[in-house]
């Protein structure tokens, strides 16, 4: 398994129950030696609201690199999600090289 680092946005704290009722989270970087990944989390439902609005604008599609779907927007759940990512090497992700 890659070694790794999860970085949460500095405006996550305080504001963990807020975040999971919204049901998506922008901005969690994860490290993994000389690669970074950004990551956008939803939950489902709001994967689904997100999706139909998208659909239904003038834009009529909906695309968001490294997107990651979880239960629900906790840092527990996307902690989970991270570790099973990293078993695979992170294969799914588009790597961004670390500043």
């Amino acid at each position: 398994m890659a070694t790794y680092h999860v970085k949460f946005p500095n405006y996550l704290d305080g504001y963990e129950a807020e975040t999971e009722a919204k049901g998506y989270l922008v901005g969690v970087v994860v490290s993994a030696g000389n690669r970074s990944f950004e990551l956008t989390v939803y939950d489902q439902a709001r994967l689904v609201q997100e999706l139909d609005d998208e659909l239904d604008s003038d834009r009529a599609y909906f695309a968001v690199p490294n997107l990651l779907v979880v239960r629900s927007v906790t840092r527990v759940e996307i902690l989970r999600a991270v570790e099973a990512l990293a078993k695979g090497n992170f294969q799914e992700l588009r790597a961004s090289p670390v500043e």
